[in-house]
């Protein structure tokens, strides 16, 4: 029974630093566009779960929220092309 128990510590002691070794540190993923509404007593919510504004919109129709960019995004945001005007402008 000795010999088991020690095995099992000799193992787990050389086991331990391949194991810290090769773990990868888990990084957060951050989207452009946050989700922002309350729910029942838990109060204010804030999801930033979506990549693209559209998204963000058919997730806030059901819940009553609203959609706006992400204050902790860090790269550039998308750029929404410009809406083209009907008639172009005529140059006096």
């Amino acid at each position: 029974m000795k010999k088991i128990a020690q095995m099992f510590v000799a193992t787990a002691v050389l086991s331990l630093p391949a194991l810290m070794t090769s773990a990868t540190r888990a990084e957060a993923t951050e989207y452009p566009y946050c989700l922002s509404y309350v729910e029942g007593w838990g109060g204010y919510v804030e999801r930033c779960d979506y990549s693209t504004m559209d998204q963000c919109r058919m997730s806030a129709q059901g819940l009553n929220g609203s959609c706006d960019p992400n204050r902790r995004y860090t790269q550039a945001l998308p750029v929404e092309r410009p809406i083209r005007q009907r008639y172009p402008q005529r140059a006096y």
